[in-house]
């Protein structure tokens, strides 16, 4: 019997919206999960790539074709993405000079692109400018001289937009804060006038706009209305700003469901919020840029385990030991994150029972799952499956302990393709002198 996810255009849906069970055997679509692992191996990232690209669509229809976007890279990048992306009209928002390279690798041009960051190296710079790129966020003072002096040497007039630090944070984990006076991004809105000042002065630079963001995982739309209703606030106070129009860059930031925990907002609710907040103190024309990059990638992705030895000697609860682990997801040892575990192996009859999932690694915090909820005749060999894990992962992927970077697949229907392809032994030494 084929059981299929009910669809849902609110983000409640922790799971890829293709994915379903036959006998306890986990597909996407009609393509099985076991045979894809069979055929490229595990540890494997898995996206569902329909999911992935309707949710390109869904913030699409719900802010209008006349907004910027600007997928967040850091989330997850590989040129077949950016190359989706760019046929549907996004842009990309970079935040390194190797971000860039695959853009312009891909597209050819930055010119869709928003630099991010709080330490932009002059060479990163230079190549956005060489390569026509579209806006820099500037993050601090010390840096629009830097700006001006590239650009001035290139002969070009850069549009920049600012990023300001406001007393408006999600409630969400400290470590995906990144808005208040205690965090390290943007310029505090007491010296934001300054800087200011500081690029109308400029003559290669050209201030296009404001830009916030305020954190991840933010289930509150009004906290968007509130940021964007201060930052209106700030620009119309400079009425040199009114003669043009301006960009509102509200970030990224829009909340991802890691455990089924559901969220009852459209995405239309975050965009009307978003509008509803810059009209508070602001007529002139402008337009509205976001960031998404968590909400588009997370839920489409999976990874797939193979579980090795079962150690059922360690009091309360069974240790399943994987064939991966904090390399290929840092996640639960930097944040402490939960990802929901699947056996997708089929043919299990124990009733499910807590297991703790460790990863390879010769760390004691390379714990994946403390508490999984495991058929108890989960065995050596079974595939286990990873959920929500299309985002931060393969993008903090590392060489810890020298084991090669796993490899990146999408299915399409009934289509199995490689985004990345598996690193071999030599790949992890091949930089060595």
């Amino acid at each position: 019997m084929w059981i299929w996810p009910v669809p849902s255009s609110a983000i409640v849906n922790y799971l890829p919206s293709n994915l379903n069970f036959k006998d306890g055997v986990a597909f996407i679509g009609k393509t099985s999960l076991l045979d894809v692992a069979k055929e490229y191996g595990t540890p494997l990232y898995v996206y569902d790539w329909e999911h992935l690209k309707d949710n390109i669509d869904h913030f699409t229809s719900a802010f209008g074709e006349e907004t910027y976007f600007r997928y967040a890279a850091k989330a997850f990048i590989c040129k077949a993405l950016v190359k989706e992306l760019d046929n549907k009209g996004w842009g990309i928002d970079v935040v390194s000079g190797g971000e860039m390279a695959t853009v312009q690798a891909v597209t050819g041009t930055l010119e869709n692109s928003l630099f991010n960051g709080t330490f932009k190296h002059k060479e990163e710079i230079e190549f956005f400018m060489q390569h026509n790129g579209g806006h820099i966020s500037v993050d601090n003072r010390y840096e629009i001289p830097i700006l001006e002096m590239i650009a001035k040497k290139l002969d070009r007039k850069q549009p920049v937009i600012m990023r300001i630090n406001l007393d408006v944070g999600a409630e969400t984990h400290p470590m995906v804060l990144t808005s208040g006076y205690d965090q390290q991004f943007g310029i505090s809105i007491g010296f934001a006038e300054e800087a200011l000042q500081q690029i109308y002065k400029s003559k290669h630079l050209l201030f296009s706009g404001v830009h916030v963001h305020i954190g991840s995982q933010i289930k509150e739309p009004d906290r968007y209305r509130k940021a964007m209703s201060e930052c209106a606030d700030f620009l119309n106070s400079h009425p040199a700003s009114v003669e043009r129009e301006v960009v509102f860059d509200a970030g990224g930031g829009f909340f991802s469901p890691y455990a089924g925990d559901e969220l009852d907002h459209e995405l239309k609710v975050y965009a009307d919020s978003i509008h509803e907040g810059i009209k508070e103190h602001w007529s002139g024309s402008y337009k509205v840029m976001i960031e998404p990059g968590r909400a588009l990638v997370n839920n489409p992705g999976v990874i797939l385990y193979t579980a090795g030895a079962i150690k059922d000697d360690r009091g309360n609860k069974p240790y399943v030991l994987v064939d991966g682990g904090m390399s290929d997801n840092p996640r639960p040892a930097l944040y402490g994150s939960e990802h929901k575990l699947f056996n997708i192996s089929g043919g299990k009859s124990g009733e499910d029972t807590v297991h703790a999932v460790s990863g390879r690694h010769c760390e004691s915090g390379d714990l994946l799952v403390k508490e999984a909820m495991l058929p108890s005749d989960t065995a050596s060999g079974d595939i286990l499956m990873s959920t929500s894990t299309g985002a931060y992962t393969y993008a903090m992927a590392s060489n810890y302990n020298r084991v090669p970077k796993s490899c990146v697949v999408a299915i399409d229907k009934s289509e199995v393709f490689e985004l990345v392809s598996r690193q071999s032994f030599e790949d992890t030494f091949i930089k060595d002198i």
